[in-house]
C-alpha cells in the first residue's frame, strides 16, 4: 500500500465525538484522526499548538486547490519572500535544479507544465534589455494570497493572545 492510500485511508478514519464548531481548525481534525487511527499521538501536546497554527496560515493553499504540492507552495513563498529574482536565483535557495524551478514557477503561473491552467500566483518577465533572462513577479491573485496568508497569521496569533 502507498503511503498516499494509506494516509487517505487513515485521514478517512473519524475519531469519535469529532467537534462539529466551524471554528475547529484543519489541524485539530486531521491531528484527531490521525491519533485515533493510530493509537498514539504523534506529538508531544505543547507542539500540536505549533502545527496547528502551520496548517491554518496555509489554508489559504488549500481554498486555492484542494490538493496544491509542497514545491509549488515552497516556491510561491520564495518569490514573495524576494520578489524580482530569476530562475536560477530562487532553484539556489530552495536548493532544487533550475529545470526543476521552471517548472515549479510554470505550475504556479498562468499555464502549468502539462499544458492545463497553472494557479496564476507568479508571471515571468523578460528583461528588456535582454529578453534571455526574466525575473519572476507575483501577480495580483499572488499578493491577495500573500495577504490572505498574513490574515490567516494574526488570526491564529490573537487566538493565542486571547487562550493565554
Amino acid at each position: 500500500m502507498s503511503s498516499s492510500t494509506s494516509l487517505a485511508k487513515t485521514a478517512a478514519v473519524a475519531p469519535p465525538n469529532l467537534p462539529t464548531d466551524p471554528t475547529v481548525t484543519l489541524a485539530a481534525v486531521t491531528l484527531a484522526a490521525v491519533s485515533h487511527a493510530s493509537g498514539h499521538v504523534p506529538v508531544k501536546p505543547n507542539d500540536k499548538k505549533i502545527i496547528q497554527d502551520l496548517l491554518w496560515v496555509l489554508k489559504p493553499f488549500v481554498d486555492l486547490r484542494r490538493s496544491i504540492p509542497l514545491p509549488f507552495v515552497t516556491t510561491f513563498l520564495v518569490v514573495a519572500l524576494n520578489e524580482g529574482l530569476g530562475v536560477s536565483a530562487y532553484a539556489r535557495a530552495v536548493g532544487v535544479s533550475r529545470a526543476a524551478m521552471s517548472r515549479y514557477l510554470r505550475d504556479v503561473g498562468d499555464r502549468a507544465r502539462n499544458g492545463g491552467p497553472g494557479l496564476g500566483l507568479v508571471r515571468i518577465v523578460p528583461f528588456a534589455t535582454n529578453r534571455s533572462r526574466s525575473r519572476v513577479l507575483l501577480t495580483p491573485k499572488g499578493r491577495r494570497i500573500i495577504k490572505e496568508l498574513f490574515r490567516q497569521a494574526q488570526i491564529s496569533a490573537n487566538a493565542e493572545i486571547e487562550n493565554q
